[in-house]
């Protein structure tokens, strides 16, 4: 059996230095034709890059995992739940110093979520993430347009969708169908500089912080109450737009379920703003 062993182990060592003079042998046979194809290539320099490449792979790989490394699916899902629920806070602030009144911004019909700020926050992360490093300036005015574009955008898929209106600017100078104005548009603007030089990295920072395994757990948990919520909220909006301008349309058991759970006065206080389309 001893003997066993020790073949097993001449064999295990004579084909690892076999594997090793092969890799060493194809390595030096593709720097030698680099170094026909491109005659400014140094070969040394090559090897040596090749060392630190191989040597900053296996101090990655030592590393602990962290949960929502970079602009990771995980980290966009979280950021998109806190970016729903502080945006509506700060809304609803705003709009009380502003209104002097207390109204719900939320897009749901469960909790202070506010899918707009929560998928802005989303695509700001998306798109400027590799910008981060630029100046204040720039990150302004790629926000103010994209911000703009995009409240545009909701602002038409929400008429389309649901043939509601959740925000008429028609009364506020230099706007654009009502659906945004240059004010606002400034407003994407700074909150994309803070949201990408402030915001944004401790938010980052502190959702790596989560362990690994209830991060993910948390995560999906998070997505389903999402889903469920947004499509819940899509067919009371659906329906509560239909009692407003079809008094006719027709009963079943589906649209009595929503009448008796979501009628009027509660759509009422969850999207005080909310108009049907002309």
């Amino acid at each position: 059996r001893i003997k066993r062993i020790v073949l097993i182990d001449d064999v295990s060592e004579s084909l690892q230095k076999a594997a090793d003079t092969m890799g060493e042998g194809l390595t030096g046979w593709v720097l030698k034709h680099l170094e026909k194809a491109y005659s400014g290539l140094d070969r040394k320099e090559l090897v040596k890059v090749r060392r630190e490449e191989k040597l900053h792979r296996d101090a990655e790989a030592g590393k602990p995992e962290i949960f929502a490394r970079g602009c990771s699916f995980y980290k966009l899902a979280w950021l998109f739940f806190l970016g729903s629920l502080l945006g509506d806070i700060v809304e609803t602030i705003f709009c009380y110093f502003t209104m002097g009144e207390l109204m719900s911004r939320s897009s749901l019909v469960y909790g202070p979520f506010s899918i707009v700020w929560g998928m802005g926050c989303v695509l700001l992360t998306v798109i400027l993430y590799q910008y981060r490093e630029r100046s204040d300036s720039f990150i302004f005015l790629f926000g103010t347009f994209l911000g703009g574009a995009y409240e545009y955008i909701c602002s038409v898929l929400a008429e389309l969708v649901f043939g509601t209106m959740f925000w008429d600017y028609s009364g506020i100078p230099f706007n654009l169908g009502g659906r945004i104005n240059l004010l606002y548009c400034f407003f994407w603007g700074i909150a994309a500089v803070v949201w990408m030089k402030f915001l944004y990295p401790r938010l980052s920072a502190l959702i790596e912080r989560i362990p690994v395994k209830p991060g993910k757990w948390l995560t999906w948990i998070m997505v389903v109450f999402m889903c469920f919520n947004m499509l819940i909220s899509s067919l009371a909006l659906y329906r509560y737009n239909q009692r407003q301008t079809d008094s006719s349309a027709e009963t079943n058991a589906y649209t009595e379920f929503i009448d008796t759970h979501f009628p009027d006065e509660r759509m009422e206080r969850i999207y005080p703003k909310a108009k049907p389309a002309k």
